[in-house]
């Protein structure tokens, strides 16, 4: 008798797992089958074509994971989604009779002078001290060093930080000193220039796994005046690259032309990515659109109308922190942030920010990667290094 009482017992037991495993089997099935039905839905039957063209656009953004794209999707499909969100930056140019770059002060705060009551009124003693009041401290922003200043920056699912440089001139281009063997992180390159701080920079020939080694520059580098690359002279007198550049003058000017053109032209610092996303005040990214790159890590350059740079990065692929944002909320930020013109920057797993030697930002790999170029902050004594003009020399015909 107790035998049998034991082997119903184990039955028991055996019988309520099974029953158990089949409720989870179910429960897999149902949300699978869910899953399915939302994702056809939302994705792929183009009832809701906002978020179908996001999907394409973030897939078609990296170069891994394509296949998210392409699985669903034609590739007449997928052409036709990025062409229509896609920023049309053609013919755009920088008007550099528009920006005003004042003359350098090494600060910029105000003083306010406080009225004070007739003398006859007051003694000496009394007379209240001048109120200094820093501009860009009222804008939200920190004060980090002499006319460097850093504040953060959110949107919807994303975080990132703006930096504010007053004086132009202490920004400048510094690319690998190893062109075209290895590529090198952006704190090293910010240690070679002597200078503070950085943000990644243009393009480069990268691998199929994120693997390049970013020795190798994807459009025009100049650095200090010299044309780093390309060095191919029917390139440089033809070819023409969407340049984000800078003169002697402290502006920043954006321009589609040959690196022929840029070297006639005062163009200092350079380096080449798309697209540009305000040019003289007017936002390139249409209403509606989201920019054609999808939802990942952002790199921008920026500058006010009054001269101001401001580097702009937003950190990305890192769910429950920030999954990184597309071109519209660049564009919306950089224009609340009174910049005249900006374009974008190489992001991904390239996008970073650099104070002192430390991260300011989150990499979303945790780490830096090997890249071709940077924009530095030199310190405000040593901004005259960005007006150094090269040895080299290109043709002389002029080019558009």
């Amino acid at each position: 008798m107790k035998k049998s009482v034991l082997f119903y017992q184990d039955g028991k037991v055996k019988r309520g797992i099974k029953n158990r495993i089949i409720d989870l089997l179910i429960c897999i099935g149902l949300f699978a089958v869910t899953f399915a039905i939302g994702f056809y839905v939302l994705i792929i039957s183009g009832l809701f074509p906002s978020i179908r063209n996001q999907w394409v656009c973030t897939a078609w953004g990296t170069m891994h994971h394509r296949y998210l794209a392409t699985w669903f999707f034609s590739q007449e499909t997928i052409d036709e989604i990025i062409e229509n969100e896609r920023v049309d930056d053609t013919g755009f140019e920088t008007d550099v009779e528009q920006i005003i770059v004042p003359e350098n002060d090494t600060d910029t705060t105000e003083i306010e002078e406080k009225e004070n009551p007739p003398e006859n009124e007051q003694k000496e003693e009394e007379i209240a001290p001048p109120v200094i009041v820093d501009p860009y401290v009222e804008e939200g922003y920190t004060k980090l060093e002499t006319g460097l200043y850093l504040k953060e920056a959110s949107g919807n699912g994303w975080q990132g930080f703006l930096m504010l440089i007053d004086d132009p001139k202490r920004v400048k281009v510094e690319d690998t000193r190893r062109q075209m063997i290895c590529g090198q992180k952006v704190s090293t390159m910010i240690n070679n220039a002597g200078a503070v701080a950085g943000i990644n920079g243009g393009g480069f020939t990268d691998g199929p796994n994120y693997d390049s080694n970013g020795g190798t520059p994807s459009g025009v580098v100049i650095e200090n005046g010299v044309l780093v690359y390309p060095t191919d002279p029917e390139l440089i007198k033809n070819k023409k690259y969407n340049m984000v550049g800078m003169n002697s003058d402290g502006v920043l000017v954006l321009r589609q032309c040959t690196p022929s053109w840029a070297m006639q032209n005062d163009i200092v610092s350079a380096v080449s990515f798309s697209p540009y996303i305000i040019v003289n005040g007017k936002g390139l990214v249409r209403e509606g659109t989201t920019g054609g790159w999808g939802i990942a890590p952002r790199t921008a350059i920026g500058q006010r109308q009054s001269g101001e740079i401001i580097f702009m990065v937003v950190d990305g692929r890192q769910p429950g922190y920030s999954s990184g944002c597309d071109l519209l909320p660049l564009q919306e930020t950089l224009l609340a942030e009174k910049c005249h013109n900006a374009a974008m920057m190489d992001g991904g797993s390239s996008t970073v920010m650099i104070y002192n030697n430390e991260f300011v930002n989150r990499p979303s790999l945790g780490f830096e990667r090997y890249i071709n170029n940077c924009w530095v902050v030199l310190p405000a004594a040593q901004q005259e290094t960005q007006n150094t003009q090269g040895e080299e020399t290109v043709s002389n015909e002029s080019q558009n």
